[in-house]
């Protein structure tokens, strides 16, 4: 992915990039030695680093984990960041969690059971950095980006209402870019910038816009996206 020029750190931190996998999501995939099952549930971290899940009672992972000795079981957990909008490639991440999961003496409510996993070995896979490896301790100071669970919602509102803000923001690109270029789509808004999908005939490639400063709540967004269009503005090429 490319990124325009800028002074301050302009993307996630791969631990950020977990919390803010985890805040958005509203499903997982969990793996244990007997079966693989999709969950609809969030995930909390934890004031001591382990993840809260909250699934449904009669689910298969939380039999296997009351039949097992001590009524914990080894499990793999896998959480996949899927772009909202419509373009070719929509994983933009993919999150793997190795863990121990426990389940309590109680804690049933309305069908649903509260798990909780101790955290082992977490990963992150993206495009442009490939599979990383992320600390447990790093993941327990890192705080979800404050767009993140609004982000779907923004995105869509971008594409379908102010397509000429995303055209606006083109003239940001470099020329050498926009070469054969059929298509621009927002993929991704978080503190540090907006990035900006690239279709062209065969191929794609993503590009950062970075804000001129994080963003330290949503409440700055609306501040920060004038000021890139702004700049967008001053670099238009005349016609």
């Amino acid at each position: 992915m490319s990124i325009l020029k800028s002074a301050v750190r302009c993307e996630p931190e791969p631990a950020e990039r977990v919390r803010s996998v985890l805040a958005a999501a509203n499903s997982l995939s969990v793996t244990t030695a007997g079966a693989c099952e999709e969950i609809m549930t969030g995930a909390s971290v934890t004031v001591d680093g382990a993840l809260g899940l909250r699934v449904p009672a009669d689910c298969h992972i939380v039999g296997e984990t009351l039949c097992a000795p001590g009524r914990q079981t080894p499990v793999v957990l896998e959480w996949t960041d899927v772009a909202p909008v419509p373009v070719r490639g929509r994983v933009r991440a993919r999150v793997r969690i190795t863990a121990r999961l426990h389940a309590p003496d109680s804690g049933q409510r309305d069908g649903t059971l509260a798990l909780r996993a101790d955290v082992r070995q977490i990963a992150v896979a993206t495009d442009e950095r490939g599979a990383v490896l992320v600390e447990p301790a790093a993941l327990l100071a890192a705080r979800p980006d404050p767009l993140a669970t609004a982000e779907a919602r923004l995105l869509l509102h971008l594409v379908a209402d102010h397509r000429g803000h995303v055209e606006a923001l083109s003239h940001l690109l470099e020329t050498r870019h926009l070469l054969g270029v059929t298509r621009i789509t927002p993929l991704a808004l978080d503190r540090y910038g907006i990035v900006l999908r690239l279709d062209y005939f065969r191929r794609s490639r993503d590009v950062r816009l970075p804000f001129a400063r994080p963003l330290s709540g949503s409440d700055e967004l609306g501040h920060r996206l004038h000021e890139l269009l702004a700049h967008a503005g001053r670099h238009r090429k005349p016609a």
